[in-house]
Order: structure tokens, then C-alpha cells, then sequence
């Protein structure tokens, strides 16, 4: 499974431990992520079923994450299919996450 912007959900913590089941995984991630991004981020804010699933979304990729709103709107499969690719955003997650892109190229191919 890959997001729009081309994380994989099999090595994102919100996901992993979403599926683990365990209240204690997602504290953990939480705990993690607040310090991360200075602002709290409780366990219930990181659920997630992966960005393309009918189902629980964390509330960053429900509320503010630009990219897979646009692809939803834009009507394309991710990011890599885009007209406007790699827009400010999609760069800012690049440089976060490198093997994204690899993951982009994987998918355009």
C-alpha cells in the first residue's frame, strides 16, 4: 500500500500501530510525533487504515494534508501523475521521507 505521495503504509507508525491493535503503540507514536512537531498529537489523531482506504484516516491526512486532497480532486492515482509535480508540498514530505519518491517512480513506471 502506498499513499498518494508515496509512502509506503507498511513503514509509517501511525499505520503500524493503528494495525497492531494496541492502545500503547499509538501512544507511543503520538509521544513521538509531539515532540517531532512541537504541538500535541494525541493517540485517537494518528489512526489510520492507509490514505487510499474507505476507512480510518488520521486526522493530518483527513483535515490538512494537501496532497492527497488534490490527487482526490485531481482525479489521479498520486502525486508522480500530477501536472504540477513535485509542488512545494509534495517536496517538503520528499525531503522527509526519500524513498517516497523511489516509491512515485515504482508506481509511474
Amino acid at each position: 500500500m502506498i499513499s498518494y505521495c508515496g509512502i509506503e503504509c507498511l513503514e509509517c507508525e501511525s499505520y503500524l500501530a493503528t494495525q497492531s491493535g494496541k492502545f500503547e503503540e499509538l501512544e507511543r507514536v503520538a509521544k513521538k510525533l509531539t515532540k517531532l512537531y512541537h504541538t500535541e498529537v494525541k493517540p485517537e489523531y494518528i489512526i489510520c487504515d492507509g490514505c487510499r482506504e474507505n476507512a480510518r484516516h488520521s486526522f493530518f491526512c483527513s483535515n490538512l494534508c494537501k496532497m492527497r486532497k488534490c490527487c482526490i480532486e485531481k482525479e489521479i492515482y498520486s502525486c508522480i501523475d500530477c501536472s504540477d509535480f513535485p509542488c512545494t508540498e509534495l517536496q517538503q514530505e520528499l525531503n522527509l521521507v526519500p524513498n517516497a519518491m523511489e516509491n512515485l517512480l515504482k508506481i509511474k513506471k
